[in-house]
Order: C-alpha cells, then structure tokens, then sequence
C-alpha cells in the first residue's frame, strides 16, 4: 500500500513538472492562435497593425511573469522599477489614443482593440506591482532593484518636449505621448540591470518575459522603419523627429541585444542536449557572474 501511494506521489510531481515545462510552449502556441483569430476579425490588416502586435506581446511577456510568481511563489528576479515604468508608458500613451487619432493604427485595430490591448498592459503591471511590493514583498531582491529611473525619466519629459511628431497636431498630447515613447526605451535597463547584479541563471519563464519584450520592440523598430517617413515637415524639411524614433527603437534593441545572446544560446543548448522543445521552452539562462565587490 505505502510502495503503492510512493509511486502515485512521484507520478503527480513527474506530471507537474512536465505540465510546468509545457507552459511556456503552451503561452506561445496560444498567442499565435490569438493572432490568427485577429488577423481573421479585423479589416485592412497590414503593416499599420504592428504596434497592435506589439501591445500584444507585452501582453504576454507580463502573463509569463504572472505564471512564474504563481509557479514559483516568489518574485525573486523581477524589477519593480521596470514594471513602473511600463505603467508609465501606457498609462501615458492611452492619455492619447483613446481619443485623438494621430497615433493609432491605421486599420480596424484602431478603433478600439489597440487601446484595449495598452489598457490590458496597464493593469497587468499594477496588478504585477501590487504582488511584488505587497503579495511577496519578502521575496523581492529591492537590493538588486537600485537602479535610478528618477534621472532617465526626467531626461525622456526634456527630449520630448524638445523633439516630438505632430500627427497629433497638439503640442501637449504630442509631447506626452512621445515622452512614453522616449520611456519606454529605457523599460528594460532596471530589469536589465537586476538581473546583472544578481547573476547566475535567469528562471527559464523571466527569460521568457524579457525575450518577449524584446520581440515587441523588434515589432515597433520594423513599424517605424517603414513608417518614420510619414513624420517628415510637410515643408521638405529634416525629419527631426523621425529620425529619433529611429534612434530610439535602435537603442532598445542594442540594450536587449547581450541578453537576447545568452538567452538563444540557452535555447540551442538546451535543444541540441535533450532534444525536446519542452526542455528548450524551460532552460534556465545562464548569465555571466556579477563581480565581487572588495
């Protein structure tokens, strides 16, 4: 009897932990199925859906934080600060999408979906941060979480209001929503610089999250690329302010660029020694030490 419930015991933790291994694969498969549904509801699908794309995968980079703290029970490797300032951003950008039209998808996404998608970021990250700095406080590593967004914040609100697009064609709300633009590039750098500061391996589903976040700025940078012309002066004159959205989607790749190496290198690694998508989609990522300070 006791031989009988051991193996039943150790059959239900086996079954958990491919479930776990699964999840990931799981996430992916069913944002790629959401997609496909919206593509199949909506008119006049094209390149002006991206930043849509682009909500969406942040949607699902904050879902797998949400799955790691309900796995895990802890937010051990998650930023705080980052999390702030990604409220920050939507918070601000949906202080002009929900009723100006200049900067909103061109396509049926637009009309209510697209800001739908920017409220859902919103209130995941309050969510998130309520959970962090409440919930599991006592396992948040705020002495990793130091670094100053203070100062890049400020310096975003300046640049903003100096070099801004006008399809708003109102200075205020142009200036607020290219302050988000301007922030959001630098998202990343607090959970960035965690997950520096703490070193070791990454937990396989915060990679997840930050390489999500990635493939959504890889979204925006492929919009703006092709569509930063449309911001030139009507006059003939330089397109300042494309040209800094270009420099800015730039910038976010390159900050994400070392992690994004040790995080494919993880998944080649893991693919090549076992062979399973399951184990590719749950290896840990190993980053380099920090240094030892004397």
């Amino acid at each position: 009897m006791l031989a009988a419930n051991t193996q039943s015991s150790m059959g239900a933790q086996k079954g958990a932990k491919q479930d776990s291994r699964m999840e990931p694969l799981t996430m992916y498969l069913g944002f790629m199925a959401l997609c496909g549904l919206v593509w199949q509801s909506f008119q006049g699908i094209g390149l002006s859906t991206l930043p849509t794309l682009s909500v969406g995968m942040q949607v699902l980079a904050l879902l797998f934080l949400r799955v790691k703290i309900m796995r895990t029970g802890n937010v051990r490797g998650i930023s705080a600060k980052t999390l702030q300032m990604q409220a920050l951003v939507h918070g601000l950008r949906l202080t002009s999408t929900t009723w100006l039209k200049g900067y909103i998808p061109s396509d049926e996404t637009g009309d209510w979906f697209y800001q739908l998608m920017d409220f859902a970021v919103l209130l995941m990250c309050l969510t998130l941060l309520h959970t962090v700095l409440k919930t599991h406080r006592h396992t948040y590593q705020e002495d990793s979480d130091d670094f100053d967004v203070k100062p890049a914040i400020l310096v975003c609100v300046f640049l903003a209001v100096l070099v801004h697009p006008d399809l708003n064609d109102r200075v205020f709300f142009d200036a607020i929503w290219t302050t988000a633009l301007y922030v959001d590039v630098m998202c990343m750098v607090p959970q960035l610089w965690m997950m520096s500061k703490i070193g070791g391996d990454v937990e396989a589903l915060t990679g997840h999250y930050v390489a999500a976040i990635t493939g959504a700025r890889l979204v925006d940078f492929t919009f703006w690329y092709f569509g930063y012309a449309e911001l030139a002066p009507a006059d003939g004159g330089f397109n300042l302010a494309g040209w800094a959205i270009i420099l800015s989607q730039v910038i976010q790749l390159l900050l994400m660029a070392d992690f994004m190496f040790y995080y494919v290198k993880a998944w080649m690694i893991a693919c090549c020694a076992k062979k399973e998508v399951m184990s590719c989609c749950s290896a840990p990522i190993p980053m380099p030490s920090a240094p030892v300070e004397v």
